[in-house]
């Protein structure tokens, strides 16, 4: 998956302090198929000169945080993430005086559940160890020169 390289090298911290830490994912993608000790690729993204099209970090699944608009924010996130997205967290849905079940078009804007993922052992690659995104992802599945997948995408490790 891709991650913007701040919020990355975030994580690494909080994974060094902690044994762990919790990734943000958006959507759950694939995560609901993925075993608990998986190996999770990432992609650093917003890295400038830095930014290639190869997972440059990995990191060993443990398990899927769910998440629904309203709910506080899992602990174990990256610094970054939280400074950056906190103040985006929607407050509780409050009670609305008067309900017209017919009408839909507020719910076209309303905010869907996100994913977070728990994993351990964050590491940035050497760079013989980069996996490049032909190796993971088929040319028509890449959409052009680079891919940041938006979600958690399962794939099949290079041999």
């Amino acid at each position: 998956m891709g991650m913007p390289l701040v919020h990355l090298r975030s994580a690494a911290e909080t994974c060094a302090r902690h044994g762990r830490v919790v990734l943000p994912a958006g959507g759950p993608g694939d995560l609901d198929r993925t075993a608990p000790g998986a190996m999770v690729l990432l992609m650093a993204s917003a890295a400038g000169d830095d930014e290639i099209s190869a997972a440059t970090w990995s990191a060993r699944f443990v398990g899927r945080v769910h998440h629904a608009p309203g709910d506080p924010l899992p602990t174990m996130l990256p610094t970054s993430w939280v400074e950056t997205h906190a103040a985006d967290e929607p407050p509780a849905p409050a009670e609305p005086a008067d309900v017209d079940e017919d009408d839909d078009e507020d719910d076209e804007d309303a905010l869907g559940p996100q994913s977070f993922l728990v994993v351990e052992d964050l590491r940035e690659l050497p760079m013989q160890e980069w996996v490049f995104t032909n190796e993971l992802v088929g040319k028509q599945r890449r959409g052009g020169r680079t891919f940041f997948p938006r979600v958690p995408t399962l794939v099949r490790p290079p041999a």
